[in-house]
């Protein structure tokens, strides 16, 4: 389906024709699993919640909201996937993880930022998320299909219509200041 296509089902559903949200879960319906089991895999072995469920619970959440923010096919990617770790942080926080200093990311962090000693609570990254978004969104973009997504630089590239050499850049301050931010936050502890 083109993109356009996408864009005007966004917008009858913003406009309050619910029933158009069944049209744009099942036309990209692979594409949230894949960013639901990515998310998934960012959480320590163990984790009981599976990509469906994962994607289910975020479309009976879109059911709820009476406010969709996406415009087009990115932005609602980006709004689920935020939406989704929502989903997970409250799960975590439901087990009482959080009393044994909730769960470790070391894996996916570290192999995106190419340092081995990178360890993170998985409960922290939202936060430092949301900190580079305040400083700069379109570093906190990088980020998230990084991150998020497990985009290469040339998906990113075709996305944020920029060369696969910019995005390699932006993703070099990116990580920068996500590093800083580990540091930081590692020193507060």
């Amino acid at each position: 389906m083109s993109a356009k296509n996408i864009e005007e089902i966004l917008a009858s559903i913003r406009s309050g024709d619910s029933s158009q949200l069944d049209e744009i879960y099942s036309i990209l319906y692979s594409d949230i699993k894949a960013v639901a089991g990515h998310q998934i895999n960012m959480l320590n072995p163990g984790a009981t919640i599976t990509p469906t469920v994962l994607a289910n619970e975020c479309y009976l959440k879109l059911l709820k909201s009476n406010n969709l923010p996406s415009t087009d096919r990115r932005h609602f990617m980006q709004f689920l996937a935020k939406s989704m770790r929502s989903f997970l942080f409250d799960s975590i926080r439901a087990k009482k993880s959080l009393k044994r200093n909730g769960y470790m990311m070391t894996s996916s962090v570290s192999q995106y930022v190419g340092c081995d000693d990178v360890n993170i609570r998985f409960m922290d990254i939202d936060r430092m998320l949301d900190k580079v978004e305040e400083v700069d969104p379109k570093l906190s973009e990088i980020l998230h299909y990084k991150l998020v997504f497990s985009l290469t630089f040339k998906e990113i590239g075709e996305l944020i219509n920029k060369s696969e050499r910019q995005v390699q850049r932006l993703w070099k301050q990116s990580k920068a200041m996500l590093l800083a931010l580990i540091k930081s936050n590692s020193d507060d502890l």
